[in-house]
């Protein structure tokens, strides 16, 4: 009798322990439900194709039809990418007709409609991006997204109060573009369309929150990249991390199998409070792979470090809101509040 009643404790504690665990696991404080937050769907404007319909008969008709539709934005996308002195100038014309003319850019222009007909698909993951900064910034506006060809020279850039989405850059890593235009490997594996989003965001986020900190130093610039991956993850909390940061999974699994080998190496080599640039550079810089470790590790290690202290700091101390986390300008508290120990 004694014997079967331990045998049901000891069932019954192991039941309870697992029930806590898996409640424990699933209290992701990121997964909010944000179905009654009201936003206009977003509606990506197609200045590409408006753009590429000038021609060398009707541009003088259309342009002034193109600053109408596209206020701002059409002055700002000629003067920095294909004429400095602007529409304004009559000298301008010929720059805008020979781009739009171009083989090459029309040859991309042609590849772009084919990868992107519409912008459904898209448009329909940025309204669920809109809704979840709603949620934690409800009195702030969203911006518009305009879809352009920057030839090749912009993926993301923000002009004005939009965002505007350079499509040649999403073309998937093995576009014979890239080769012509030689883009090195490392780039070419978030050149893709499923990172547009994310990029979008990352470069939203940078705007609205810039790194105000003058440290300069290496942990600073961990902590403030960790701070808009975290973003990241609130704004897009069902995103793989290998979109969110650009890596791919082996070099994601790299990454999560020497934490502490990577965090140790920083510690040994006292980088975190260097501000020297190239130390700063090496660890948070788009690269094949970082200096100093295997050439199977990403580039921007310290990002991905960065990211992960963040994450702990948020978990470790719940009564901290997104905000309040954004606004903390002290990446030495942040470090220490975090508990962080790979």
């Amino acid at each position: 009798m004694f014997r079967d009643l331990a045998t049901f404790l000891i069932g019954l504690i192991f039941y309870l322990l697992a029930g806590i665990l898996i409640c424990s696991c699933n209290n992701n404080r990121l997964k909010v439900d944000v179905s009654d937050i009201q936003v206009a769907p977003a509606n990506i404007q197609r200045f590409d194709r408006d753009f590429f319909s000038l021609d060398a008969n009707t541009i003088l008709q259309k342009l002034p039809e193109l600053q109408a539709k596209y206020p701002g934005f059409s002055d700002l996308f000629i003067m920095n990418i294909l004429c400095s002195r602007g529409i304004a100038d009559s000298a301008c014309i010929p720059e805008i007709i020979r781009f739009v003319s171009d083989k090459d850019m029309r040859g991309a222009y042609g590849e772009c409609q084919k990868i992107f007909p519409d912008m459904n698909v898209i448009e329909a993951e940025l309204t669920n991006v809109f809704r979840h900064y709603k949620y934690y910034y409800p009195n702030s506006k969203v911006p518009k997204v305009i879809a352009m060809m920057s030839g090749f020279n912009y993926a993301i850039a923000y002009a004005d109060t939009s965002l505007s989405l350079g499509l040649e850059m999403f073309l998937g890593s093995k576009s014979r573009f890239y080769d012509m235009y030689q883009f090195p490997n490392y780039k070419r594996i978030n050149m893709r369309k499923e990172y547009i989003v994310n990029d979008l965001v990352a470069a939203w986020m940078a705007r609205i929150f810039p790194n105000t900190n003058k440290s300069g130093t290496l942990l600073n610039e961990m902590i403030y990249q960790g701070k808009l991956l975290y973003l990241a993850d609130a704004l897009m909390p069902e995103e793989q991390d290998t979109i969110k940061i650009g890596f791919t999974k082996k070099q994601l699994d790299w990454c999560v199998n020497n934490e502490n080998n990577m965090w140790g190496y920083l510690i040994k080599n006292k980088f975190l409070y260097s501000n020297e640039v190239h130390v700063v550079t090496k660890f948070t810089g788009a690269a094949p792979f970082t200096t100093g470790f295997v050439k199977e590790s990403p580039g921007r290690t310290g990002v991905w470090i960065g990211w992960q202290i963040v994450r702990k700091y948020m978990d470790s101390n719940p009564q901290v809101s997104l905000d309040q986390l954004m606004q903390e300008k002290d990446a030495q508290k942040i470090l220490a509040n975090s508990k962080y120990k790979p």
